[in-house]
């Protein structure tokens, strides 16, 4: 496994891929506090008005807060907007809040 990712990692550096565009690699765009852009994004584990967890392959982003809405979910990419308060890295498995 370890082989595979170092082979994409070196294609994607020696194509000019960003990282976030090959398999298991994200992106994370922060407007204030009030607006996140994560790309890599594979679903959305968790929505509610106080938290929403997005899957990113093996982990998961939760992004804590408050009148959080995900304003855009496609090709990958989700924006959540709202009083952002929080963002931390979570096992995919965890409950949600």
């Amino acid at each position: 496994m370890r082989r595979k990712k170092d082979l994409l990692a070196g294609v994607g550096r020696y194509l000019d891929i960003p990282r976030e565009a090959l398999p298991g690699g994200f992106g994370l765009s922060l407007s204030g506090q009030n607006a996140l852009t994560v790309r890599g994004c594979r679903r959305i584990l968790y929505y509610g008005g106080e938290c929403i967890r997005l899957s990113l392959g093996r982990q998961a982003l939760a992004v804590y807060g408050n009148d959080l809405i995900c304003t855009v979910f496609e090709a990958g990419q989700a924006t959540v907007e709202g009083k952002i308060s929080t963002i931390a890295f979570e096992e995919v498995g965890r409950d949600a809040p």
